[in-house]
């Protein structure tokens, strides 16, 4: 049985920062150090540095892609196997075919489960749970977007710049042509953009990405509150969610409210084994007349107030189930939230 190939994510904060350059480094060098090491797809965009990091590194010929009468190039996955490579540097993982049919990222675990390790890059906006606070903040359309657990599988390297870094590199034409650099391209690298991308990408390697974006939104004042009230019931893979639930319709009938189960993926370094409980909560919460939802969070609290802020939650349900004691040493999830939403009724059901 093979065994599966590792990957590691190049995640620019922002175009231009220098992810590709890196990936390109650290290939190289691998490739100094022996391994077989080949180019699967590279976006130089013009970038004499990009390319020049190139150096004498395999590239594997693109395979065509026919639509609506023209020809595309994009990756051939069946030619970088056949290969032999250990190691394939694969550029703009978000990226989808230009007749819609395949995402880079499937490529990529096509790669990586036939056994060659993969180095790939992404921008922060690519990312799934984060695309669309991204773009309300930038004032920029939607991206292509990755999954999260995709670029959570492997290893994460954050690639950054201070914005007046990236801001020089861009005036001087080293990102784009200075042709490009106008309008919305440059509105786009405004100063307080590069800032909030930064933060949420440092946010997002600490799992508290949902409690950034909705800091940086309220900042700006482009919080938009609800038609209706909503009420939100924290759910875990505990069997205590079906309680949780109930209760939290019950509020929101009585509010008339709409109702959203979340539960928070906490990037502890612990295997969670409650998909089976969260599916049942998820039928549930639409049985209910509601929704459900799952984010990233450093904590329970955090991914929850995240949500409340950026949704303008009316109120928040949460189980209750330790001891006193344990409320008084270790604190609450009930006891956090309203110290991070005081402005938000929290209810508590006793489990």
């Amino acid at each position: 049985m093979t065994t599966p190939g590792s990957l590691r994510t190049y995640l620019g904060t922002a175009p231009g920062v220098g992810k590709t350059y890196a990936m390109l480094v650290d290939g190289r060098r691998r490739a100094r150090d022996g391994g077989h090491v080949v180019v699967g797809w590279i976006e130089g965009h013009g970038r004499e540095e990009t390319r020049a990091q190139l150096g004498t590194l395999e590239m594997i010929e693109p395979r065509t892609v026919e639509y609506r009468g023209s020809s595309f190039p994009d990756m051939d996955v069946a030619k970088v196997i056949a290969s032999g490579a250990d190691l394939v540097l694969v550029d703009e993982l978000a990226h989808t075919t230009v007749d819609g049919s395949r995402r880079r990222w499937e490529d990529v675990a096509e790669l990586l489960e036939s056994g060659i390790d993969v180095f790939t890059t992404a921008n922060v906006a690519n990312l799934e749970s984060i695309r669309d606070y991204a773009a309300q903040i930038t004032g920029a359309g939607t991206v292509e977007s990755v999954p999260d657990d995709v670029i959570r599988s492997g290893e994460v390297i954050l690639v950054d710049l201070p914005p007046d870094a990236l801001r020089r590199r861009i005036a001087s034409g080293r990102v784009y042509s200075t042709d490009r650099v106008g309008g919305a391209l440059a509105e786009y690298f405004r100063f307080s953009n590069l800032e909030a991308l930064s933060a949420l990408g440092a946010a997002w390697i600490e799992g508290n990405a949902e409690a950034a974006a909705a800091g940086l939104l309220a900042a700006r004042g482009l919080l938009e509150p609800t038609a209706r009230p909503l009420v939100i019931a924290g759910v875990s893979e505990s069997e205590w969610g079906e309680r949780v639930l109930r209760r939290a319709r019950k509020v929101a009938l009585s509010d008339d409210a709409d109702l959203l189960a979340v539960h928070v993926n906490v990037a502890d370094g612990f295997v969670h084994r409650g998909h089976d409980a969260l599916e049942h909560y998820r039928d549930l919460a639409v049985e209910l007349g509601g929704s459900y939802t799952e984010v990233e969070g450093a904590a329970p609290a955090d991914g929850l107030a995240g949500v409340a802020r950026a949704r303008g939650a009316s109120r928040v349900v949460v189980a209750r189930h330790r001891s006193r004691l344990g409320e008084l040493t270790r604190g609450s999830v009930a006891s956090r939230l309203r110290r991070l939403l005081p402005d938000t009724p929290v209810t508590e059901v006793r489990c």
